[in-house]
Order: C-alpha cells, then sequence, then structure tokens
C-alpha cells in the first residue's frame, strides 16, 4: 500500500461520533431547522391577513341620538361616526323599529331614540348590537323582537323608465296594473363588482367575516335580516361598503343568498350620503321584477364594470 486513507465510520456502541459525522450531522440539524423556520414565515406572509374589525362583546353602552330607516335602521349621533350606527338585533336578527322607511335620496325626518347596546365597527363603517331601544314619545322601552316594522308603500313589483333627474316611484304614469315605474337617471345605472356579505360579520362580529369560509354564516345572518352590502373596491384600492336594497326600497334578502361569498356584478342606481354608499338593485335589462336577483349575476372579467370614487 501505498499510504494509509481513514474514513470516518460511525458505530453506534461506540460512545464518541467520528468528528467529520458530527460535524455534518450539526449542520444538518441546523440547516433543517431554518429551513423549517423560513417555510413557516413565508406561508404565514402568503396569508391573508383578518380584518381590522372590532366587536366589544360583553361591553355595553348608552348611545342616544336620531334614528332613520332608509332602508336600514341607523342611529345617527352628535359625536359617533358621519353616517350613524347601523343597528341590529342580537344573534343573526335585523332590528324592527315602528318607523317609517324612507329612500335613501329623500330627507324624511327621524324620530329621537334612545340605544342600548355594543359596538361592532371596522374602518368601512359601525354598527351597534341593541339590547332595548326608547324611542321618543313611546312611553316605554321596546325589545327588539317586540317591535315592528313598517315597509315602504306598494305592490311587489316594479317597472322601469330611463330618464332625467333622480329616481323615483311613479304610481301615476304606472301602466293598467298599477305597477310603478322607477325613474332611471341614465348617469347612476352601471354595474358594480364586489363580494356581497353580512355587515354584522364583515364589521367584527366573526373572523373571517367574508369569502367562502364564512359563506354558511353569511347567508344565515341575510336570511335572518342583517343587512347585506357589496364590498367593493374603490379607485384608490381601498374597501367600500355599499348597502343593498330592492327597487321598493326595501333591504335584499334571501333572494341573494346564491351569489354570497363569490365576485359578483349588480347592476342598480348608486346614491351617497355623505360617506355612507346606497345601491338600488334593478335587472340587467328593464322588466317588471319583484326580487333584487334579476340584478345579480357571476362576475365576468371581461365585460365593463364602474369603479367607485371616494
Amino acid at each position: 500500500m501505498t499510504g494509509e486513507r481513514h474514513n470516518d465510520f460511525y458505530v453506534g456502541y461506540v460512545d464518541e461520533t467520528p468528528p467529520g459525522i458530527g460535524r455534518f450531522a450539526r449542520r444538518l440539524a441546523v440547516g433543517l431547522v431554518v429551513l423549517a423556520a423560513a417555510i413557516g414565515l413565508g406561508l404565514a406572509l402568503l396569508l391573508e391577513r383578518f380584518d381590522e374589525g372590532v366587536f366589544e362583546y360583553g361591553t355595553v353602552r348608552d348611545y342616544e341620538g336620531e334614528l332613520l330607516v332608509d332602508p336600514h335602521p341607523r342611529l345617527i349621533t352628535a359625536d359617533g361616526p358621519a353616517d350613524g350606527y347601523l343597528l341590529v338585533a342580537e344573534g343573526k336578527h335585523a332590528l324592527k323599529v315602528d318607523h317609517r322607511v324612507s329612500l335613501p335620496w329623500q330627507s324624511n325626518p327621524g324620530v329621537e331614540a334612545k340605544v342600548t347596546g355594543t359596538l361592532i365597527q371596522n374602518p368601512e363603517a359601525a354598527m351597534l348590537e341593541v339590547r332595548s331601544l326608547r324611542l321618543a314619545g313611546a312611553g316605554h322601552e321596546a325589545r327588539p323582537e317586540e317591535s315592528r316594522f313598517s315597509g315602504p308603500e306598494g305592490g311587489g313589483a316594479v317597472r322601469f323608465r330611463v330618464s332625467g333627474g333622480d329616481p323615483a316611484v311613479d304610481t301615476d304614469s304606472g301602466p293598467a296594473d298599477e305597477t310603478p315605474i322607477v325613474q332611471i337617471g341614465p348617469e347612476g345605472y352601471a354595474r358594480y363588482v364586489g363580494e356581497i356579505v353580512d355587515t354584522k360579520c364583515y364589521l367584527g362580529a366573526m373572523k373571517p367575516g367574508r369569502g367562502k369560509p364564512h359563506r354558511d354564516c353569511a347567508s344565515l345572518c341575510i336570511r335572518g335580516g342583517i343587512p347585506a352590502a357589496l364590498l367593493v373596491r374603490t379607485e384608490s384600492g381601498e374597501r367600500a361598503l355599499v348597502h343593498l336594497m330592492n327597487a321598493l326600497g326595501k333591504p335584499v334578502g334571501p333572494e341573494v343568498l346564491e351569489w354570497v361569498g363569490e365576485p359578483v356584478e349588480i347592476t342598480g342606481i348608486l346614491r351617497r350620503q355623505g360617506e355612507r354608499l346606497v345601491l338600488m338593485v334593478l335587472p340587467h335589462r328593464p322588466a317588471p321584477v319583484a326580487s333584487a336577483a334579476a340584478g345579480i349575476r357571476p362576475h365576468r372579467p371581461q365585460a365593463a364594470t364602474t369603479v367607485i370614487r371616494r
């Protein structure tokens, strides 16, 4: 033999590990730990963060202000959000109140009210889960489940006509069957893309409060009367809630459950009330319709839609 080669060989019953194998094992262990940490960090960064909603569960406060129903109950207070607090009952139930409904572009007066409830809010809007409600002159404290809701007058269907001016329900010029006619301002009739959410969960009662993982919960909430809204992206990329109502001025409900949690296009008329956005859902084509579902369909990326500017 011209030389002697020494190869490290590990034997389990020997007390000491050969130096070469020991160095390799230490490097391999450190490398695996670093790799696992990097994979975990990468997956965490790829996951979408929960929304910034807050539900002050267990904290009940008193609020006082003006109650409006247009078409959802909301309370306007002196020191609260400019567009007021949406009002809902406990659980997955709507708040029903004895007050006349007005359309968002009408300036009907509200009524003074005192509310005891729990705050739910995120950067887009605020809501109160009402424990008790007292209307001015009512003479008694009404629980949400004891009160009644007075909807707008009219039948169960409307027709549409494109004209100038603000939209309005015109029953004087209707056809022989007295179906109301909605005057459509051509500048406001457009398609908007977003996701239908239930406002209570989205504002903070649940996390996540949107998307497919939350679809079943959102469907139960909307079926129970929680206000539905279209979650959109504005021109600047920010999120915005667009509150939904049908052509009769009533909140949308079970007719939109098929579309919850999915990207959709909604045809309708957009109106602003300060910072608040309200969309009257209309059919894709002028026709008699009793359901807001006639104005909703799956989103088609190639279709022309309108971007909301804030």
